[in-house]
């Protein structure tokens, strides 16, 4: 049976395997017809039982040849690589498509856990939840646990956060926005215009449908009620679907607390979140 253009790599493998399954087993016998045996000569693959199907009756059916089996193999491996440099291609277009979306920075282009150079034990030990917690994603992604990382500046927070999103883009193909906090309330305060082409609902769902969202310079905005109540609807929303978020600050943990406050920090904790302090000096000069 040949093998249509139109179909897909996989509709093309499985018949391939069929045609190969039929001249492994004895003829089918169909009436008026007969199947004559001969013996043919591959080029590649050397002599094989070659099948031709024949109308004895007065309906006359176009006469095919079996091809060779190895042959038949052949065509299915070169499926099997064709079918692979399509999933390939399309990964990397995936890919090069969430890095765009994702807002990297220039200055964390090159980042990952990888080369993340830690400079004390704790940083060490910050450096090995990061790790575990791309590990684990699959679950992070279900439980919805988030991470806090808070402390002093220069000491790898943004580094670290953008390497896992990274992560979660090239290994997952999950989706990842970095974004600030006074971003989202610039945003959302955009929405109380006459003027505005979004709602605060098309605001929240923006920053609700990436798998992982990535918060920065929370404490540096105003702080005024509105925002923090703004910054709460975000982290509860993506809090109730279940999906990460990791908020970054250079604020101490008891500040960042008092901040945000504990129904916030409750919340990121949750489904396997933890906080990470970093409470060691800049090492700017050698580490961004």
């Amino acid at each position: 049976m040949g093998i249509g253009a139109n179909m897909n790599y996989e509709e093309q493998i499985q018949q391939l395997q069929r045609n190969i399954h039929i001249l492994s087993a004895p003829p089918e016998e169909i009436p008026n017809t007969v199947v004559e045996v001969c013996t043919a000569v591959c080029d590649k693959h050397g002599k094989f039982d070659q099948r031709t199907r024949k109308a004895t009756g007065g309906i006359k059916i176009p006469t095919r040849p079996s091809e060779c089996p190895g042959c038949l193999q052949d065509k299915i491996t070169n499926l099997h690589a064709e079918q692979e440099k399509m999933a390939a291609r399309k990964k990397e277009s995936e890919i090069n498509r969430l890095i765009d979306n994702l807002n990297l920075p220039e200055r964390f282009k090159e980042s990952t856990l990888d080369n993340y150079s830690p400079s004390n034990a704790e940083a060490e030990r910050c450096l090995k939840v990061c790790k575990a917690y791309t590990s684990k994603w699959p679950e992070r992604l279900k439980q919805g646990g988030g991470l806090i990382m808070c402390g002093k500046p220069g000491t790898g927070k943004n580094h670290l956060a953008l390497a896992i999103s990274k992560h979660v883009i090239f290994e997952h193909q999950d989706s990842a926005l970095f974004t600030t906090a006074l971003r989202i309330a610039r945003k959302f305060k955009s929405t109380w215009s006459k003027s505005a082409d979004m709602t605060e609902q098309d605001v929240i769902s923006a920053y609700t449908d990436p798998d992982l969202l990535i918060i920065d310079e929370v404490g540096v905005q105003f702080g005024s009620e509105s925002e923090k109540l703004i910054l709460f609807e975000i982290i509860n929303t993506r809090y109730e679907k279940m999906k990460p978020t990791i908020l970054i600050s250079n604020l101490p943990k008891d500040e960042l607390s008092d901040f945000i406050g504990e129904r916030v920090i409750d919340r990121m904790n949750d489904g396997g979140g933890c906080t990470l302090a970093f409470t060691w000096d800049s090492y700017r000069g050698r580490n961004a």
